[in-house]
C-alpha cells in the first residue's frame, strides 16, 4: 500500500526531468541489487530551494550518476550498516523512514518502520551533536580560506546540523532544511533562524557568516547550562530540555 502511495506522490512532486533523474537511478541501484531506494529530502516535503539536490536513500551499493544532468545526492550503505545506523540513532534515515517516498522495497524498510513504532526509537541527540562540532570545525577552517561560495555552503551545512541536534534534544523532529528557521523559532532560537535563513535564502557576507559560527559554537560548546532561560541570551524559552 505504501509503496504505491509513495511512487504516486514521488510522481505529482516532481518535473518531469526530475522524475526521469529519479527513474535512472532507481533502475540503476535496483539492477545492483539494491534492497531499498527512497526519494527522500526537500522534493519530498514541496520545499525545494535554489541549492537543492535530488536525495536518495539506497540500502544496497552506490549507482553511478554517468548521464544525470541533475544534481543528485545518495546516502548509501549495505543492509549491516542500515540496520546499525538505525539502532545508533541516526536521524537521516528515521526521517527517510516518516517523510520519504519509498520507491523500492524488498522488506528492510518495512521492518525498520515496524521496529521504530514498536520500539519508540528516536534520533540521537548526542550523535547530532558530535556532527554539529565537526562540522563547525571544519566551516571555520573554510571560511578562513578565500572561496566565499564553499565557505558559505559549509557554514549553512553545519548550522543546519546545529538546528537538528537543538531539535532533537528538545524532543521534535527536524523537518527539511526550509523549515528548520520555522521550527527554530518556534523552539526559541529566532538568532540561529535567522542566521540559517540568510545562508539558505541569501548571500551573507563573511563576517556575517562569521557571527554565525560564533553563535553556533555557543549553542554546542556548553548545553547542559541551557537547561532555562534561554541559550546565554541567545534564545528564548528552554532551549535545551531533554524529553
Amino acid at each position: 500500500m505504501r509503496l504505491r502511495e509513495d511512487r504516486r506522490r514521488a510522481t505529482e512532486l516532481q518535473t518531469p526531468a526530475q522524475r526521469r533523474v529519479t527513474e535512472t537511478i532507481l533502475q540503476r541501484a535496483v539492477a545492483l541489487g539494491a534492497e531499498a531506494v527512497a526519494l527522500t529530502g526537500s522534493t519530498v516535503r514541496a520545499k525545494r530551494t535554489t541549492g537543492s539536490d535530488l536525495d536518495f536513500m539506497v540500502v544496497g551499493e552506490r549507482p553511478d550518476f554517468g548521464g544525470v544532468h541533475e544534481d543528485v545526492d545518495v546516502y548509501a550503505a549495505n543492509a549491516e550498516a542500515f540496520w546499525e545506523r538505525l539502532l545508533a540513532g541516526d536521524d537521516y534515515i528515521q526521517w527517510t523512514l516518516r517523510f520519504g517516498c519509498v520507491l523500492h522495497d524488498d522488506g528492510i524498510l518495512k521492518a525498520a518502520c515496524g521496529h521504530i513504532e514498536e520500539s519508540g526509537l528516536a534520533p540521537s541527540a548526542e550523535r547530532k551533536l558530535i556532527q554539529a562540532r565537526r562540522g563547525l570545525n571544519l566551516a571555520r577552517l573554510v571560511l578562513e580560506c578565500d572561496d566565499v561560495e564553499t565557505a558559505r555552503e559549509q557554514c549553512r551545512s553545519a548550522l543546519t546540523v546545529i538546528a537538528r541536534w537543538l531539535l532533537i534534544a528538545n524532543g521534535e523532529f527536524p523537518l527539511c532544511r526550509g523549515e528548520l528557521a520555522d521550527q527554530l523559532v518556534t523552539l526559541g532560537c529566532p538568532e540561529l533562524a535567522t542566521a540559517l535563513h540568510q545562508l539558505i535564502h541569501d548571500e551573507p557576507s563573511s563576517e556575517e557568516m562569521r557571527a554565525g559560527l560564533e553563535l553556533g559554537e555557543k549553542l554546542t560548546s556548553a548545553p547542559q547550562s541551557c537547561q532555562s532561560g534561554g541559550i546565554n541570551g541567545l534564545g528564548r524559552g528552554d532551549v535545551a530540555r531533554r524529553r
